[in-house]
Formats: C-alpha cells, sequence, structure tokens
C-alpha cells in the first residue's frame, strides 16, 4: 500500500508518520522545511528507506490511504474520504512551554478544565487511527473525543467516537513535560 501523509512534519503529522513508519509501511511525506523545527523533525525520519520527501501537491503518485493535518482535523482519503475532527490532542514536539500547551489558536494551562476532561494524548489517537485506516467501512464524519468528556453538546455533525486511554491524563502531561525539559531546544 501506498500511503502520503499531507503536513507530515507538523507535529500532529510527524507522529502520523511516524507511527506507519514503525509498522514498515512505505510513505511519503509532503511539507515546506520552513520553520527550524520542522527541519528537526525531518532529520528524525529523512534516513528510513521507508520513507521519502515529497514536493507540497505532489500529484505524481496514485496513493492508497492519503492523510491531511489541516487545523484540527484529518482528512483521511481511501475510497472514500473521512473527515476526523480532533479533541484537544496532546503530545511531544506540539507548541508549549512550562506552563502549558498550545492547541489551535488557545492556549491551556497544564491543569486547565479542558485539558482535563477533553485532552487525548497524540499515542493514544494514533492507536485508533491505525485502525481505521484499515477499515473497510468508515462514516464521512467522526468527531473523536476523550472518554473523559461528558459534555453532550457539540454542533459538528457525525458519529462521534471516545477514546480510550492507556495512561492518565496527568501521567501523560508528565511525560511531555519531561520531554520538553530534555529537548526544549528543538522545540
Amino acid at each position: 500500500m501506498n500511503y502520503m501523509v499531507q503536513n507530515c512534519f507538523h507535529w500532529i503529522g510527524y507522529h502520523i508518520l511516524n507511527a506507519l513508519l514503525e509498522k514498515g509501511y512505505r510513505v511519503d511525506g509532503a511539507d515546506d522545511l520552513t520553520t527550524g523545527k520542522k527541519e528537526n523533525l525531518a532529520m528524525f525520519v529523512g534516513r528510513n528507506d521507508l520513507f521519502r520527501h515529497v514536493p507540497l501537491n505532489n500529484d505524481d503518485t496514485e496513493y492508497d490511504v492519503s492523510i491531511t493535518v489541516k487545523g484540527n482535523t484529518l482528512i483521511l482519503c481511501k475510497q472514500k474520504t473521512v473527515t476526523i475532527h480532533l479533541p484537544l490532542l496532546f503530545g511531544k514536539w506540539m507548541p508549549m512551554n512550562q506552563q502549558g500547551i498550545y492547541y489551535g489558536d488557545a492556549f491551556y494551562s497544564f491543569d486547565a478544565e479542558e485539558v482535563v476532561t477533553q485532552a487525548v494524548h497524540i499515542e493514544d489517537l494514533l492507536e485508533s487511527l491505525m485502525q481505521w485506516i484499515h477499515a473497510s467501512c468508515l462514516p464521512s464524519s467522526l468527531i473523536i473525543k476523550s472518554r473523559n468528556d461528558h459534555s453532550d453538546q457539540d454542533d459538528r455533525h457525525g458519529t462521534i467516537l471516545y477514546i480510550r486511554q492507556r495512561w492518565s491524563v496527568k501521567q501523560a502531561l508528565q511525560s511531555i513535560k519531561n520531554h520538553y525539559e530534555t529537548y526544549n531546544a528543538f522545540y
């Protein structure tokens, strides 16, 4: 199978790209390398024989699966297009500082109510994404939520899926805080 990840050096795209490569898939990734952070993430996969960096808007190859990171959504294209509305995601390499995380246009302190109730660690989302990639039938729209998110107000239309989390949000946040402290210069 041929895989494409658009915006592969966005922090979410990087995690998707890396998960596919770790499973042994051949992956083309498209992104510009306009920031030092993107260049650093490119170095982590650049020598992997299963990875090929291609120009944005590459129309040379047909892909069995294409995943595009677009704001707080993923566009999964295979037999049909599925829009995946992401929850408040957090993980290594995301924009952050010592007090909290940046997601979309907002800043959330580590102890903010939204983080505690709505946040999903990227690694937990990836487990589900790998299943969706291989699913034969998906709805055209998926709304992803934390299993801790009990709010019933959602103005988007689609099937709501709750993500099972391996670690508590507190444990996962501590993990990314430790990563940030160690690799702060690369953030």
